[in-house]
């Protein structure tokens, strides 16, 4: 379907260019914007690089765990069965990182590796456990406190203030985190009161 809407655009704007007389703009409006697409995706690659590869070092490192024992409060609260596994708390922790520091295409394949450990634990395997309903309210909220990849990306398009988003967003996804986190817990529980099997 996307594909479809860019085509349809792309054409629109083809016709509107031959329609106002403007054709001989058409082919340096291309190379041009193609250009400005090449250098805004290395300036944005450049920062997705390093913040993956600091989480990567963590990750090989054992920061990792380090990191889980900051949140284990939190943990504790959210994912009471799984206070044991270590290694799970700290995939866990190193996601919510990834979305603190608003690293969204950092935090995804963490979250599916995260996602793939919890589903080694789940008693049931076809259905969605308590944890992995759990963590993905909690991801997908998208707690942010730096969203540096939104920073990174209004800086390439030449935004002066590129940084000034920073309460709006913090304010938003906390509001967005809460609010699926409820949803969740109120979810789970009265599940546990449902006598149909599978309504998860």
């Amino acid at each position: 379907m996307i594909n479809t809407v860019w085509l349809f655009l792309m054409g629109l704007g083809i016709v509107i260019s031959i329609l106002s007389g403007k054709i001989a703009l058409i082919t340096p409006t291309i190379f041009s914007s193609a250009e400005h697409a090449i250098r805004f995706c290395i300036g944005l690659a450049g920062l997705i690089g390093f913040w993956s590869g600091i989480l990567k070092i963590a990750e090989v490192s054992g920061v990792n765990e380090i990191i889980a024992k900051f949140f284990q409060p939190f943990m504790s609260l959210l994912f009471p069965s799984i206070a044991s596994h270590n290694n799970i708390l700290g995939l866990i922790s190193l996601t919510i990182t990834a979305n603190l520091l608003g690293l969204g295409n950092v935090a995804t394949p963490l979250g599916l590796k995260t996602m793939a450990e919890l589903q080694k634990i789940n008693p049931i395997p076809e259905r969605a456990s308590d944890e992995i309903c759990t963590f993905l309210a909690l991801v997908l909220g998208g707690l942010s406190i730096i969203p540096s990849t939104l920073i990174a990306v209004r800086a390439q398009a030449g935004s002066k203030e590129a940084a000034i988003i920073l309460g709006p967003v913090f304010l938003t996804s906390l509001v967005g985190t809460l609010t699926t986190l409820v949803v969740n817990f109120v979810s789970l529980k009265l599940s546990k009161y449902n006598p149909k099997e599978g309504t998860r």
